[in-house]
Formats: C-alpha cells, sequence, structure tokens
C-alpha cells in the first residue's frame, strides 16, 4: 500500500462531517485529538474556530446551529472538558455518518 493511500480513522470522520454539510466545527485542541485537527487541517469544507473554553464551544455549536438549521459541531479534548461542554442546551442535531 502506498503511503498516499493510508488513511487515518479521522480523516474518515471528518469525511463524514463533510458529507453532513457540517461547515464550522467549535472546540478546544487538545493532546487528545491532535489526529483529529491534522485531518481537519486538510478540510476544504470545514473551517476550525478554537475557543478558550470547552463549554463555549458547545454553546456556540448551539448557538450556530440554532441560527442557521445546519449541524452544529463541537468537540472537546478528553477529560473533565468533556462534561463541561455538555452543560448547555440540546444541539438542535448532531452531525453523523450514514
Amino acid at each position: 500500500m502506498a503511503e498516499s493511500d493510508k488513511r487515518k480513522a479521522s480523516d474518515l470522520f471528518v469525511e463524514c462531517l463533510e458529507a453532513e454539510g457540517v461547515e464550522y466545527i467549535f472546540g478546544v485542541p487538545g493532546e487528545e485529538n491532535l489526529d483529529f485537527l491534522d485531518s481537519l487541517s486538510r478540510s476544504k469544507k470545514i473551517r476550525l474556530i478554537l475557543t478558550r473554553h470547552e463549554q463555549g464551544a458547545g454553546f456556540m455549536a448551539a448557538t450556530y446551529g440554532r441560527h442557521t438549521g445546519k449541524a452544529g459541531s463541537a468537540f472537546p479534548p478528553w477529560g473533565r472538558g468533556r462534561p463541561i461542554s455538555s452543560r448547555q442546551p440540546p444541539m438542535p442535531r448532531w452531525a453523523a455518518c450514514r
């Protein structure tokens, strides 16, 4: 297999997000999501919006989804950031791979 043919799970995840029409993703970079950020950096369709706090990312994604009717997506770092980011009103819909 050629080096250019190798893909990571994060590459497939980004492709799924693109297929769902995700245009923006809000989040806090961390050691545990570097592969995802690397794959996201090659996307021509999704723009990363960095936030200063996990809960801010959740609120931004929820608000974006409510105002546009599109998928509001956020990614928190692993650990204590996950429960913090989920303390906002439910998202209108989550991007999911079909």
